[in-house]
């Protein structure tokens, strides 16, 4: 992975490296088939960015789209195929934003989400592949990011720790608009 982040790095910009030591949580971002995932930050062509919802999340919670990433997938591919499925949108790579790796006292393995800025080029917003089970979408501006983050942050039960460890991508890519090169 290492090889295949430097050549992202050389097209795309030098992502922010961030890490996270997570509480021990219940829910595992990591599974036998996942490597790891991508972070979309589709802007659109009004300057805001996508977040998404599905109807098994808890009430007006939204959160930046993400993909798995296959064994034998690169990052790019997985990008562009989750970003394809999730909004089947035309888009651009305008920015390697951040890898943010994760680690949990009760994990056996790290965790990564590589977190990109995409621009949109072209199509009609809608999910190809339904299962994914998305049931709306918001344009939001760097406060409704924040906004969107501490909703996240705030939820509670059983949807604690994936709120929180969802929010972290959202931080990320704030940081990362503010700090544009």
């Amino acid at each position: 992975m290492q090889a295949e982040i430097a050549v992202l790095a050389r097209r795309y910009g030098r992502p922010r490296a961030v890490a996270h030591t997570l509480p021990s949580f219940g829910f595992s971002p990591l599974n036998r088939r996942r490597e790891g995932e991508v972070a979309m930050a589709i802007r659109r062509r009004n300057g805001l960015y996508l977040l998404q919802t599905k109807g098994s999340y808890p009430q007006s919670t939204f959160r930046l789209p993400t993909g798995g990433i296959m064994r034998g997938e690169t990052i790019e591919h997985a990008l562009l195929r989750e970003t394809r499925e999730e909004t089947s949108l035309d888009v651009e790579i305008s920015r390697f934003a951040a890898v943010l790796t994760y680690r949990a006292a009760n994990a056996r393995h790290a965790f990564a989400s590589y977190l990109f800025i995409l621009e949109e080029q072209g199509g009609v917003l809608h999910a190809i592949d339904e299962s994914e089970g998305i049931t709306g979408w918001l344009e939001a501006d760097l406060p409704a990011l924040a906004m969107a983050a501490d909703r996240l942050r705030s939820c509670t039960g059983p949807w604690r720790s994936w709120g929180q460890f969802r929010a972290l991508v959202l931080d990320a890519l704030r940081n990362a608009l503010a700090h544009r090169n």
